[in-house]
């Protein structure tokens, strides 16, 4: 087997095996839970070897911390039940959560104290607060809407490539992404909309509770933010001069990679959903 076949078949198998797990963690919680504690942990780790910054090594150990604290104010919604979690109030566990954010500097003399500081927030935000709400909030409310959201997702990552592949020619962002074209973002949005509309005649899909014209406004959201997503990873790799934000997924590289289009999608996919 030639080393180009090598890597395609390790990237098929990876991507059926995390496929696979995202589908499972949808209707099972034991999946769920570990699922998300794995991205959340790895993703943060990814993100601060993307911030490319060696005096961060010492933050490193409290941005973990805030982001279990994180995950522990999720779970102690009461959504998932998890016996094994201990029950402290909420509001204690945020505070500790933004305490851990501050604490390497209060005590270092670093002369980019508020940049780190800032850091530490953005990783919360953009990688630890999506993965909460979609584990333990979407999920447990309306599995169907986010099988569909995660179907869309990818369906529009895919389209966006084969017909970038076979049609583009005017790069959407040539500083950030070379790769990506306005013909596959495009037609990426046309076959996103025509998915949609078809889960809305679908009978499984039909349980959501969405109108035709709502799941097109879902795609619409899913296919602009899973693009802004996308676009803003692709920058910080860029500016870390990194091609893959890790190597945890053969063939796919970081956890990063794979979810970076439903770090950005999520919250308003998952707003606009508890709109109806």
């Amino acid at each position: 087997m030639n080393p180009k076949t090598r890597n395609l078949f390790v990237r098929t198998a990876s991507g059926i095996v995390y496929v696979a797990l995202m589908v499972a963690a949808v209707f099972t919680p034991w999946v769920a839970v570990p699922l998300a504690l794995f991205f959340t942990l790895v993703g943060m780790y990814e993100f601060y070897r993307l911030c490319n910054k060696s005096e961060l090594r010492h933050h490193l150990a409290f941005w973990l911390i805030a982001a279990g604290c994180l995950i522990e104010c999720f779970l102690n919604m009461e959504i998932i039940s998890y016996e094994s979690v201990p029950s402290t109030p909420w509001t204690i566990t945020v505070c500790i959560a933004g305490l851990c954010l501050f604490l390497p500097e209060l005590f270092g003399k670093s002369e980019e104290a508020m940049s780190h500081v800032g850091l530490g927030f953005l990783g919360q935000i953009w990688v630890v607060l999506p993965l909460c709400i979609l584990f333990f909030l979407w999920i447990p409310q309306q599995p169907i809407l986010v099988l569909a959201f995660l179907i869309l997702i990818w369906m529009s990552d895919t389209a966006a490539y084969v017909f970038g592949s076979l049609f583009g020619k005017h790069k959407l962002a040539p500083n950030i992404s070379p790769g990506k074209t306005w013909e596959g973002f495009l037609c990426s949005c046309v076959f996103t909309v025509g998915l949609a509309i078809g889960f809305s005649y679908i009978p499984y899909f039909q349980q959501a509770g969405l109108e035709w014209w709502q799941w097109i406004w879902l795609s619409l959201i899913i296919q602009v933010f899973g693009l802004l997503g996308d676009l803003t990873e692709s920058l910080f790799k860029r500016k870390a001069g990194v091609k893959d934000s890790g190597n945890v997924i053969p063939g796919h590289g970081g956890v990063l990679d794979r979810v970076d289009s439903i770090l950005f999608a999520t919250i308003p996919a998952y707003l606009f959903c508890q709109l109806f």
